[in-house]
């Protein structure tokens, strides 16, 4: 199998995990760092990684979606649900390929879900504020449960959230409902859905996510639909707890 030919844009904490990983399975041909000059690129790539701020990702991502260069971009994919659907757009239209991170969904779990009430809870020890904690953990739970959770769906959304915590419920027009709880100021590392339990597996999910992206057959347009999902279901939220 022909190794493609990427580059890397963004080297923090994440940044080199993803790095680390594409050594293996490809040719890194250009690494920069989020503040550098990204259109001085000259290498031939098959594939840009953008793993920078989420403020910046609209505009390297329309950048080299423009270039016909397929995109892989830390989520969310865009802050503004517009910017967002703009990126799927251009690569439908430059018949590029754009994948939103979707890690979770590579740790071989199965979630089972309840008819009644479920229970999303995430512990650790971090920093950050309540705010913040949407986009950094509530988005991976929502693509986790995109079957049963969409715009069209929810009935109601109720809401609190303290320092470094956030609680909010999420019921459907069904009556099925969704609980969700971040504490990041948690001595206990877990993250849970009803029983399945998240933070301990025994793949490798970056190294699976990778190479599924790069070398295998995947649907792409069930994962620019996630994202989109996903960053609606983040500004509904928000938009209740004043962050919008």
């Amino acid at each position: 199998m022909k190794k493609k030919n990427v580059g890397v844009i963004g080297r923090g904490k994440w940044g080199k995990k993803i790095i680390k990983e594409l050594e293996k399975i490809s040719n890194i041909k250009l690494i920069y760092r989020s503040k550098d000059n990204y259109k001085k690129f000259k290498e031939n790539i098959d594939w840009i990684f953008i793993l920078t701020p989420d403020s910046t990702h609209y505009n390297i991502a329309k950048y080299f979606l423009k270039k016909k260069i397929n995109v892989f971009c830390e989520k969310p994919l865009a802050i503004e649900l517009k910017q967002a659907k703009n990126l799927i757009s251009l690569s439908k239209r430059f018949k590029t390929k754009l994948y939103i991170d979707d890690i979770e969904n590579y740790k071989k779990k199965i979630i089972k879900i309840n008819d009644d009430k479920n229970y999303i809870i995430r512990k650790k020890k971090d920093t950050g504020s309540a705010k913040s904690l949407l986009k950094r953990l509530a988005y991976h739970d929502f693509y986790l449960l995109s079957k049963y959770i969409s715009i069209n769906k929810i009935k109601l959304i109720k809401a609190i959230t303290k320092k470094k915590k956030l609680k909010f419920e999420i019921i459907l027009k069904n009556d099925v409902i969704f609980n969700f709880y971040y504490d990041i100021g948690s001595n206990i590392k877990e993250h849970f859905i009803n029983t399945t339990r998240l933070d301990k597996f025994t793949n490798n999910p970056i190294k699976d996510m990778l190479n599924t992206v790069l070398y295998k057959k995947n649907n792409f347009l069930i994962n620019n639909k996630n994202a989109i999902t996903c960053i609606k279901l983040i500004d509904k939220v928000g938009n209740i707890l004043g962050y919008t």
